[in-house]
């Protein structure tokens, strides 16, 4: 098959699934990604996703130390986490935190300074600065109004996050017509909630959202009804993710693409991909579903 490896910059393992569940699968994937005779795509443009299953990911840092994770948090503590992510219950929030800081800092040893006032789980400034330019660990937090987007969780979630040179993408809930009623906070609220959190010094940026126009933004896209008989055909799910470059983002977030699976509506599909081209989201970005 003729392919344009060119235009495949960063690939993302996410959704419909825990990846790390499917972990055989998903590290022979990731192996053929960063192969200089297949894909041969930089290591730190792999990420892997996961809702944060702590042997999992300790395993994935001795097999695939130099690729980037990504950790679902979508709350600062384990009580609020427990209630909103099932799989939190079997996870201590503050080992899954301190797994995504090993894997980031995997490869610099745990040696202290003199200094000690300098150290952070063991590592100095200097070596987490060394760490950060060689490969990303994220955080993925869902704003949705209630107490997980309160100024106090902004806090939890600094202090959690303080000094580790992780980043955190706030990512604006997208309503969708689901019994539970969801909603994303003001604009106004979720620049607060970021500014609180940078103020513990870790990187914080709102994602941008692409597609809402057009009910395609990431979740959205579930099964509608018909109003009327010219009504748009009815779409099986799909999810949204990817990675592109710096500039991309607001305020420096990263940017999601609108990446496909079987849709019984081809028109939708095409809408979707003439969104995509009218957007300006810095180059391609791959999905692997991990099933």
């Amino acid at each position: 098959v003729d392919r344009n490896h060119d235009l495949v910059r960063n690939v993302v393992f996410m959704g419909m699934g825990e990846p790390l569940n499917n972990y055989d699968n998903v590290v022979a994937a990731c192996k053929g990604l960063v192969d200089c005779r297949r894909w041969n795509l930089r290591h730190e443009r792999v990420t892997v996703s996961t809702v944060g299953v702590t042997p999992k990911i300790q395993k994935f840092t001795e097999d695939m130390p130099e690729l980037a994770l990504a950790l679902s948090l979508h709350a600062p503590n384990q009580s609020a986490r427990s209630a909103i992510v099932p799989a939190a219950k079997a996870y201590p929030i503050e080992g899954l935190i301190d797994a995504l800081d090993n894997h980031m800092m995997s490869g610099f040893g745990n040696k202290k300074t003199s200094n000690t006032s300098n150290i952070v789980g063991g590592y100095s400034e200097e070596q987490r600065k060394s760490a950060s330019k060689r490969k990303r660990a994220m955080i993925e937090y869902v704003m949705l109004e209630g107490e997980t987007s309160s100024f106090e969780c902004a806090h939890q979630l600094g202090k959690l996050c303080e000094n580790r040179r992780l980043i955190v993408n706030l990512i604006p809930y997208n309503q969708t017509d689901v019994k539970d009623k969801l909603r994303c906070p003001p604009r106004e609220h979720i620049e607060k909630f970021q500014d609180i959190v940078r103020s513990y010094g870790s990187f914080c940026y709102i994602r941008k959202t692409m597609g809402a126009d057009i009910a395609g933004a990431c979740g959205q896209l579930v099964v509608e009804k018909e109003q009327n008989s010219s009504s748009r055909p009815v779409a099986d799910d799909i999810e949204d993710i990817g990675r592109s470059g710096k500039g991309d983002n607001e305020k420096g977030g990263k940017t999601s693409n609108k990446v496909a699976r079987k849709s019984e509506s081809s028109s939708l599909a095409d809408e979707l991909s003439r969104k995509g081209s009218e957007t300006d989201c810095g180059g391609c970005s791959a999905e692997i579903e991990a099933w």
